[in-house]
């Protein structure tokens, strides 16, 4: 389900005749998007391509609704490979699950080579991944958000229970795994064949009771535990799109759900031999038949699995289970419990190895081809599960479809849930304009890193709209994300301002903040979020740069320079090496604008910074794009000053015959005797 809207229905009733003046009532009801990925395949597990929106039906609660979007998305097309904003309700998302509570010691190594194999060879550059524990004393931890960092993940891997992320969305980089259920006492035999039958009963009877209690106390814990599962899976409902959590453990017993193995053959003789005796009492009906309550809440589990489209698969860490022992003889080792709790929420189990591929790239393929159906519903209770049935036509005989089985209505959420919707607006660039943000990136080449300025705008308006006190907060995050998906760098920052004291120039634009990142040559996605604690609005740009090598000719975007007063300035992180401000003309410094704002028929100066180029060296020309397409443009240069390793060339501008609005201004710089050319822009807004 995505964000809501709201619109307003008017309901106009007819007033008295006498007054001939009909009388208009509106109501406002709240509207909520929802998403809902759905796989076809063919009896032989073939995804079905080709399908369009008249192919597919959705039915909410029993009511059909309008199919408004759709998306087909094929992850083996060639568009896959590129970097491009992928639809998040396609995207594939998988959580590696580390249960701290039921593994032993010799399982962490198996769990942690079993993500590692994952990582390497079942992940595809557009996968998310999340790493994280769950442990009956302790609670769920998350240890990294769904992303796309392959390194972070690792890292997590390495160490699940002492990983400590330093970022606060957790998209970049006490063994509580010794804790095992208490084991169950055997039945005591009588050695003194001198003790009278009413003192071997006696025994039994204690051996009974005491059983009964560590079952007892098992349970709790397995109960604990399948809580837990349900509260993760209704926390990942934040997240857009089907959720894989793979669960790394040796699981439970399963006789504490579903009662005795069949196999248990001494324990039912001994029942039977009570029951007949006339002491049913003495009988554990829930370990014979399975406990109602446990089963209950696992069924409450399933039901906040399919709610949140969260499959479940299990894997088994303690590798080949060992039936028969040299020591102990013959006993009953079983993941039945780990089979329950997949098999609930449409999972599978993987035993007997660690080796994924196989498997998993079996599952890859049946999500290669996935359509995206959304639909608008009116949400009229928080939180409340709407049953969802997808109905597809003109597909083979045989074929299976797949696709969640119901939503819930949008409510209030936890710290987790925030942490997973702040790092998903980051992951899937997903628009956020409820506070209005611009973003100016000016990447320098440097002796190893290159050092690269982020000027990041934030409307003063909407951080002031609807502030219940006399300061705002605003949290500010900026990512580099590689061609890989790995965070280079990352900036966080909370901004407090105190709006009695801000002034006219937080009232005239709003405030300005200043940073560094340092980032190694190469292309990169810089993404920057602001985000309001107490309303939750926020403000999302990306901004795709490279960042030169030490010797490559690089050209920054055209540096408008503020006017005075515009901005409440925030001097932020200065990563990477330290130098003098680069924004500087015959030695003073100015502030550059993420945005150039001009009045019509008021010119204004802008630079361009070139680096290890000189001005004989090359030459320039410069384009417009505005509502009336893009057109060449000539900028006035007014002079050239040379470095030691940058030219500067100092322009004069009016766009006055674009008119009012939005537009770009491109600027190519060519070498000479090349094709080799660099372009930099920057967007502009022109008011009367």
């Amino acid at each position: 389900m995505r964000r809501l809207s709201r619109i307003a229905l008017a309901l106009v009733a007819s007033a008295t005749a006498a007054l001939g003046q009909p009388s208009k009532l509106s109501e406002t009801v709240n509207v909520h998007f929802v998403e809902v990925p759905v796989t076809v395949v063919d009896r032989d597990g073939n995804p079905v391509r080709g399908l369009t929106k008249a192919n597919f039906e959705i039915v909410d609660q029993g009511k059909a609704r309008e199919i408004t979007s759709f998306d087909s998305v094929d992850f083996a097309s060639s568009d896959m490979k590129k970097t491009s904003p992928l639809n998040p309700a396609a995207r594939r998302s998988f959580l590696l699950l580390f249960d701290m509570s039921f593994s032993s010691p010799n399982g962490r190594a198996k769990a942690q080579e079993a993500a590692r194999s994952f990582i390497a060879k079942t992940l595809t550059r557009r996968d998310l991944a999340a790493v994280a524990t769950i442990d009956i004393d302790h609670g769920f931890r998350l240890l990294t958000s769904f992303t796309t960092d392959r390194s972070a993940l690792v890292q997590a891997v390495a160490s699940p229970k002492g990983f400590v992320s330093g970022d606060p969305l957790q998209l970049g980089g006490l063994d509580i795994f010794t804790a095992i259920l208490p084991e169950t006492p055997g039945t005591t035999e009588a050695t003194n064949s001198g003790r009278s039958a009413d003192a071997l009963e006696n025994v039994k009877d204690i051996a009974r009771l005491e059983k009964r209690l560590n079952d007892s106390y098992s349970r709790t814990r397995v109960e604990k535990e399948v809580t837990m599962l349900g509260g993760l899976a209704r926390t990942l409902r934040t997240v857009p799109g089907q959720k894989q959590v793979i669960l790394l453990s040796e699981g439970f017993d399963a006789r504490l759900v579903q009662g005795r193995d069949a196999r248990a053959t001494d324990e039912t003789r001994d029942e039977m031999d009570l029951t007949t005796a006339g002491e049913p009492w003495k009988v554990d009906f829930d370990a014979r038949f399975g406990s109602s309550t446990t089963l209950t809440m696992l069924s409450r589990m399933a039901r906040f699995f399919r709610g949140s489209d969260v499959v479940l698969h299990a894997i088994d860490i303690q590798g080949v289970r060992v039936q028969n022992d040299l020591q102990e003889g013959s006993k009953i080792n079983s993941n039945e419990g780990l089979y329950l709790l997949a098999h609930s929420t449409g999972g599978s189990l993987f035993q007997n190895s660690n080796d994924l591929g196989h498997d998993f790239d079996k599952l890859m393929r049946q999500q290669e081809v996935v359509y995206v159906l959304g639909f608008h519903a009116p949400s009229t209770t928080a939180d409340k599960f709407h049953e969802l049935k997808v109905r597809v036509k003109g597909v083979p005989s045989g074929s299976i479809v797949s696709h969640r089985s119901g939503y819930y209505e949008g409510g209030s959420q936890n710290a987790v849930e925030r942490t997973l919707s702040n790092a998903e607006v980051i992951m899937n660039d997903i628009p956020e304009n409820e506070v209005r943000i611009a973003t100016l990136v000016a990447p320098m080449p440097g002796k190893s890193n290159g050092q690269v300025p982020v000027i990041v705008e934030i409307n003063g308006e909407d951080l002031a709209k609807g502030a219940k006190s006399p300061s705002v907060s605003a949290d500010l995050y900026v990512y580099a994300f590689d061609d890989e998906g790995i965070v280079r760098d990352r900036v966080f920052q909370r901004l407090t301002i105190d709006l009695s004291k801000a002034g006219e120039p937080f009232k005239a634009g709003g405030l300005k903040y200043y940073g560094t990142l340092s980032l190694p040559a190469g292309r990169y996605a810089i993404k920057s979020l602001v985000r309001l604690p107490e309303s939750e609005r926020k403000g999302f740009s990306r901004t795709d740069v490279t960042v030169p090598g030490a010797d490559d000719i690089a050209v920054l975007p055209p540096l408008f320079s503020d006017r005075p007063g515009q901005w409440l300035m925030v001097k932020g992180a200065l990563h990477g090496e330290s130098g003098p401000f680069p924004f500087q003309i015959n030695g003073e410094p100015f502030m550059p604008s993420a945005v150039a704002r001009f009045r019509n028929g008021e010119p204004r100066q802008f630079a361009v910074f070139v680096y290890n180029a000189t001005a004989d060296e090359m030459t320039w020309e410069a384009t417009l794009t505005g509502p009336a397409g893009t057109r060449a443009t000539e900028p006035k240069l007014l002079r050239q000053l040379q470095g030691d390793f940058v030219t500067k060339l100092l322009f004069q501008y009016d766009p006055a015959s674009v008119g009012p609005g939005n537009a770009t201004l491109d600027i190519v710089i060519h070498k000479k005797g090349s094709s080799d050319a660099r372009r930099a822009s920057v967007p502009l807004l022109v008011t009367n």
